[in-house]
């Protein structure tokens, strides 16, 4: 699909851990498809089936994660990373095959969606490598789970299933391994088809705070923008006509 964009973790011998070159990658792969005006989705995912990312690459803490000087780069890395992944303006779904763990977590709870396969893992380790976990990581897991279950998660820095992922409001939906990536697909799919503008403006409404005024007027702005497309007339014409629209986002 044209309209979709495609992130793959690629390190499956470290179980796709993610490197300092693989954070300033995605950053380049995210800032591309900003640009690209057709995108109107993005999936990340990991290469293979064991791992969406086992966490940070450990490896290069010894190289990296040494001295102020080159954990502050680092750090700044991943953390633009996820914030761009975050703040962007189309709907971002991250398809999860195996472990999903530390730092690959965080990346996946920076997408708007998450579906997962009934084998995969998740956890958060700092607390058994003494290493903190990023405030913005923590009050993005808490937005989504609850400040008990936040607090669960990072004091017994234990691993949980699919199952209980879904139960805990991280995953939406669990698929079978031979089924997710028809799934992820066809899910992906159907967002490139609906209206872009409409998606735009419901993603900036959910992630506004309600007391920030000028989040909220740029939210009002977007709603008069739906309302003024050529999108909205296509929507009621394609739906008085009994066929499916065909929206281009504008």
């Amino acid at each position: 699909n044209k309209h979709v964009g495609y992130i793959e973790l690629n390190n499956p011998v470290k179980l796709n851990a993610i490197s300092f070159s693989m954070w300033c990658s995605l950053n380049e792969a995210l800032e591309g498809f900003y640009k690209n005006s057709s995108i109107r989705c993005i999936v990340v995912s990991g290469v293979g089936r064991k791992a969406f990312s086992a966490g940070a690459d450990i490896s290069e803490f010894e190289d990296n994660r040494s001295d102020v000087q080159t954990i502050e780069s680092y750090d700044n890395a991943s953390k633009k990373a996820m914030l761009l992944l975050q703040n962007f303006p189309k709907p971002t779904v991250a398809c999860i095959s195996g472990y999903c763990m530390g730092g690959g977590m965080a990346l996946a709870l920076s997408c708007d969606i998450r579906i997962a396969s009934e084998e995969s893992l998740f956890g958060i380790p700092a607390a058994k490598l003494g290493l903190a976990y990023g405030f913005s990581g923590i009050k993005r897991l808490t937005s989504i789970v609850g400040p008990s279950r936040a607090k669960y998660i990072f004091f017994t820095a234990g691993k949980f299933n699919a199952r209980q992922a879904k139960q805990y409001g991280i995953l939406e939906e669990v698929y079978s391994q031979k089924d997710l990536n028809q799934k992820s697909k066809e899910l992906v799919n159907s967002i490139a088809l609906n209206a872009p503008l409409t998606i735009k403006s419901a993603k900036l409404a959910v992630d506004t705070n309600p007391e920030d005024n000028l989040g909220v007027e740029e939210c009002l702005k977007f709603e008069k923008e739906c309302f003024a497309s050529e999108d909205y007339i296509e929507g009621r014409k394609a739906f008085t006509e009994k066929r499916k629209p065909l929206f281009k986002g504008k």
